[in-house]
């Protein structure tokens, strides 16, 4: 299991933006379990919705996304030197609400690549029910 100082090592986002909190199992170049816990401090709250709190679907979709990027990483000789960006999403689909105090579990797995162009498919879970999931393409490129 890796911790959020591993985390903050490898990817450029920080507060608001940093999606994953921890690495529950990671299998190099294959497959990743994450954890973002939502908290009603995140300041997306405030206005989504302020009598009933939901997690954002983009900001699932970015979780996810972020994710997928820490298998990426494993296909980098110097992650400082790179980005990571989401090139093309399908079948993104939001089951259930996320709400404040939900631990939101991502597990993505890499389906193929070729050269800077990976296709992932991943799922979402709260508590082992299934809340968000997707097929999606992300790039690596050089930082500039």
């Amino acid at each position: 299991m890796k911790d959020i100082n591993y985390i903050l090592d490898v990817m450029p986002h920080r507060y608001p933006f940093l999606m994953v909190d921890r690495i529950m199992e990671h299998e190099k170049k294959e497959s990743i379990t994450t954890l973002k816990n939502v908290s009603i401090n995140e300041p997306y709250f405030q206005g989504h919705f302020p009598t009933k709190p939901i997690m954002p679907g983009v900001l699932i979709l970015e979780s996810i996304a972020q994710s997928a990027c820490l298998i990426m990483v494993d296909f980098m000789e110097d992650p400082s030197k790179k980005l990571v960006f989401m090139s093309k999403v399908l079948n993104y689909k939001i089951h259930e609400n996320v709400i404040p105090g939900d631990q939101l579990c991502i597990e993505a797995k890499l389906l193929q690549h070729k050269l800077g162009s990976f296709k992932f498919v991943a799922t979402c879970f709260v508590k082992e029910k299934k809340v968000a999931s997707a097929e999606f393409f992300a790039t690596i490129v050089d930082k500039k």
